[in-house]
């Protein structure tokens, strides 16, 4: 009898000293983690590069009786001979030059009328490329229609993320912008903005899929490091698009520098690995040793395949947290449970409030002073302490008051900036970065959060979800530059009053900061009624 207790105690010491090893974070970890944030930056350049491709650009209409018939000849800039005080940029004179000696300097306009041709200041942008001169809704049209594509993505592979897996979806993502490089061959005003919102609608959900996987390869304990290097790969691409803006200022070569490298990707069909606990639910057992074997060989473990072979599927479960589902959560019993509904309400509302306030800074920026290549990098920049900081604040002081610190932060510095003479620029400059602070803080907490919040059979889809409304807050972001002209502090006041609610919203979700990563809404229902029983 003491025999067979030994032997079971011992294989028990085994598989714990193998679960131990595999948990584990080496360098099979990192490389995970490298690859991904690789994926991360190109998207990330992807995502902005419409801010200078489609740059406003100074442009007049076109006269050809006076300009000549080679409009690279004429000059942008107001002629002498130009009417005033008429506009120079949709309506045109029409001189009558019928006489002898007859020019546009000598003779008055005698009438006017819409023009349809015009002469740009440079060609370095699809507006003067495409030809959409004196048509101001157009320029802002193609954001609109990349983040559209956003909001659409972001459910769309977050919940293909959960059905086929993390990898192939996250391949799908990364490869799939590269559809964004014919925009190259576009002349076609309309085409364009439907390349843009297709390259969105394909390529932007790898921001969901991207994070579940990281922080399903990372493990629990890395969790707030997962949420911070995210974020700054998603910054530094940002950053290096910013330096490639700099040099590449014709908008057809930056776009080609920006996607050519994309085809990389499909090289992530091999070296990528699938998330060994997507496969412990799906019921893939086999895939998932598959995986463990490799990371203890990259990880260089003490473990042979024989070890791994002889664990048990339930075992792997039982140690890693995982609980097999007999049937898929469904929308159904996602509405039905209250926790998970109150839950959804409040990322979704973190969400928009980080989208809305982190992009509308970013184009209030644009009245910084100085170049706006240096403006562009320094609001990019700014976004770095604010995921250094939460790197130490959420696994010291919590998920919860972190979160709620940053909206704090972000709304006092916004207002103060907002009422600060403009006489005081370097004051008003280091307020408006240190908003910009608090804003990178709580986008990365958000995500952070989220993702410990809902339980694996959703995680992706949810997440998906909340990162809609980020996009959504996003593609509003653009109409808060009107509010200027009402009062040049509102913007302000409405980032301030959406981030202090986010504030008091976050009070009605639990801390995270000590529980387990739930794999099921059945799992959180039965952890929340045990502790709503012992208040």
């Amino acid at each position: 009898m003491t025999s067979n207790v030994d032997s079971k105690d011992a294989k028990n010491n085994s598989c714990t000293d193998v679960f131990y090893q595999l948990s584990i974070f080496g360098r099979f970890q990192t490389i995970q983690y490298v690859l991904i944030c690789l994926t991360l930056m190109m998207v990330s350049m992807m995502n902005v590069n419409y801010m200078f491709v489609a740059e406003n650009v100074n442009y007049r209409c076109r006269v050809p009786e006076c300009d000549g018939l080679d409009t690279l000849d004429a000059n942008f800039t107001m002629p002498i001979w130009w009417p005033k005080p008429e506009d120079t940029k949709c309506v045109r004179p029409i001189f009558n030059l019928l006489q002898g000696n007859a020019t546009c300097l000598n003779q008055m306009a005698v009438e006017f009328e819409e023009c349809d041709e015009w002469i740009y200041e440079h060609s370095d942008s699809v507006i003067s490329e495409l030809d959409i001169g004196c048509t101001s809704w157009k320029p802002p049209l193609i954001g609109s229609a990349h983040n559209i594509g956003m909001i659409f993505s972001m459910i769309i592979m977050g919940w293909m993320a959960d059905r086929f897996g993390r990898k192939p979806i996250l391949i799908l993502c990364a490869v799939g912008g590269l559809i964004g490089s014919l925009k190259l061959f576009v002349s076609n005003f309309y085409v364009y903005v439907g390349l843009e919102f297709l390259e969105s609608l394909i390529s932007s959900g790898l921001y969901t899929v991207a994070i579940v996987l990281m922080i399903e390869v990372g493990g629990e304990t890395k969790r707030v490091l997962t949420g911070v290097i995210f974020s700054y790969a998603t910054y530094v691409g940002e950053i290096v698009f910013g330096f490639l803006a700099m040099g590449f200022q014709q908008w057809k070569a930056l776009l080609l520098a920006t996607y050519a490298p994309v085809i990389l990707f499909i090289s992530y069909i091999i070296v990528l690995h699938e998330s060994t606990r997507w496969q412990l639910l799906q019921g893939k057992a086999f895939e998932a040793r598959k995986t463990y074997k490799t990371v203890a060989k990259i990880n260089k473990l003490s473990l042979s395949n024989e070890d791994i072979d002889n664990i048990s599927e339930d075992d792997l479960r039982s140690k890693f947290n995982v609980v097999p589902q007999k049937e898929k959560d469904s929308f159904k019993e996602i509405i039905n449970s209250k926790e998970i509904m109150i839950r959804v309400i409040v990322v979704s509302f973190c969400f928009f409030t980080c989208g809305l306030v982190y992009y509308g800074v970013a184009m209030h920026s644009i009245y910084l002073p100085g170049d706006k290549y240096v403006n562009f990098l320094l609001t990019s920049l700014a976004s770095l302490p604010g995921d250094f900081i939460a790197y130490f604040t959420f696994p010291k002081f919590g998920r919860r008051i972190s979160l709620q610190c940053g909206f704090i932060f972000c709304a006092v510095f916004l207002l103060a900036q907002a009422f600060t003479p403009d006489a005081m620029i370097w004051l008003k400059l280091s307020l408006f970065l240190c908003g910009k602070i608090g804003t990178a803080l709580c986008f990365t907490g958000i995500f952070t959060y989220s993702l410990e919040l809902f339980p694996t059979s959703v995680r992706g889809s949810l997440t998906g979800l909340g990162n809609t409304f980020s996009r959504v807050g996003s593609t509003l972001s653009p109409f808060t530059l009107l509010f200027v002209n009402i009062l040049p502090a509102l913007p302000s006041i409405l980032f301030a009053a959406l981030a202090t609610m986010s504030a008091l919203l976050v009070q009605l979700t639990p801390e995270t900061k000590t529980l387990p990563m739930f794999d099921t809404i059945q799992q959180v229902e039965a952890y929340n009624s045990k502790m709503t029983t012992r208040l």
